[in-house]
């Protein structure tokens, strides 16, 4: 028997809200939103990474009715940021992009991601520098994103996850066959997914205080426009697209994802930050994500230093060190009232934002401390 074909994308029309481009990038499909900052060029570009069955108008808004004060977007521009919001491939109906690539990995999300941050730096001739805000699921572009960022010539100046997941083993609840729904196009959908998600925006309705009537996204409107079915291979979820029978197949290869993330390799990675929940309705990352990422940041750190030869063995200067370095996690964690949606909203949002750009300036002041403790060991061992 024959493997079933693929849907011919070229017989679908897509919809694009005002501003969104689509476009092939690194040889799949993307759809993204660039919107400027106020022309100040010393400030790097904001990127958001979305998350599962997400596309990044999450980030952005523009359905009709939507408020621009309800997204992230609208708050980084205003503290004068550039903002990209990026669509990695999704098959969502009415279609936003070609339905073409259900064996899209993790590796290709990172590279792809980064293929469009240069895109977008060099279009609008902008600093080749960036902050990378990573959703949910978007949490594993963390090493491959800043790898092939760093090979384009871009610098990622500080990678914030949202609610995010990184790319370590044993984070994520098992999930069964039976949970997986496969589209035409081989896409992976979970119909009690969406149902946890309209839960939360719900809450998140509640929490902004919105006046009768209003929603910050109408359900009608988030099923259609803001959601769709993801590549199974960037869900970790034991599973992969089998190109030659189009169907689901069990990942046999137990340490796939530490080979498409490569979060293990500390030293490769760049300076972190974590933003997590507050409500019961996204409690895992509530509970887990603050010691999550603080491992991630205090292990990049002790990667670093154990590369740096002004490390020395000077008791007091050393103790100086182990308490800067202790100190970190507290300066580049943060929790934000709401759930896994807590950036939509203006209260939420306009906060993620103040507390990304205090994230920055704290970034800046660990480096400079840790800089200023490997010189007092350096002149501790020569003068010992």
């Amino acid at each position: 028997m024959s493997a079933p074909s693929l849907p011919n994308p070229k017989e679908r029309s897509f919809k694009l809200y005002e501003g969104e481009q689509q476009k092939i990038l690194a040889g799949h499909p993307v759809v993204y939103k660039y919107i400027a900052g106020k022309n100040d060029l010393s400030k790097p570009l904001v990127a958001f990474v979305p998350g599962m069955a997400h596309n990044g108008r999450i980030s952005y808004g523009g359905h009709e009715g939507y408020r621009s004060e309800d997204f992230l977007a609208h708050w980084f521009h205003e503290h004068g940021y550039g903002f990209l919001g990026i669509s990695y491939p999704l098959d969502a109906d009415p279609p936003l992009m070609p339905a073409t690539s259900p064996a899209f990995t993790i590796p290709d999300w990172g590279i792809q991601a980064a293929a469009t941050i240069k895109a977008v730096t060099e279009e609008n001739h902008l600093p080749q520098s960036v902050v990378i805000l990573a959703w949910s699921m978007g949490g594993k572009t963390l090493h491959p994103v800043t790898v092939e960022a760093r090979r384009l010539g871009i610098d990622v100046q500080l990678f914030v996850s949202l609610a995010a997941t990184p790319a370590l083993p044993g984070l994520l609840p098992a999930v069964s066959k039976e949970q997986l729904h496969q589209t035409d196009s081989g896409y992976l959908t979970m119909p009690f997914l969406k149902l946890s998600f309209l839960r939360q925006l719900d809450e998140q309705d509640k929490i902004n205080h919105l006046s009768e009537g209003r929603q910050l996204i109408e359900p009608a409107i988030y099923e259609k426009e803001y959601i769709g079915a993801t590549p199974i291979g960037i869900t970790t979820f034991g599973f992969r697209f089998d190109t030659k029978i189009h169907k689901f197949v069990a990942e046999e290869n137990k340490w796939q994802l530490l080979e498409d993330g490569q979060a293990q390799d500390f030293g490769s990675l760049p300076p972190m930050a974590a933003i997590y929940p507050t409500s019961g309705l996204d409690f895992r990352h509530g509970i887990t994500d603050k010691a999550t990422w603080s491992y991630l940041i205090t292990q990049r750190i002790m990667a670093i230093l154990g590369q740096d030869h002004r490390l020395a063995v000077g008791r007091l200067s050393f103790q100086n060190l182990q308490k800067i370095v202790l100190g970190i996690p507290e300066l580049m964690t943060a929790d934000i009232l709401g759930n896994h949606f807590f950036f939509v909203g203006e209260s939420g949002a306009r906060r993620t934002v103040e507390t990304v750009i205090g994230f920055l300036s704290n970034s800046i002041v660990v480096q400079r401390n840790i800089e200023e403790i490997l010189d007092a060991c350096s002149k501790e061992a020569t003068a010992s």
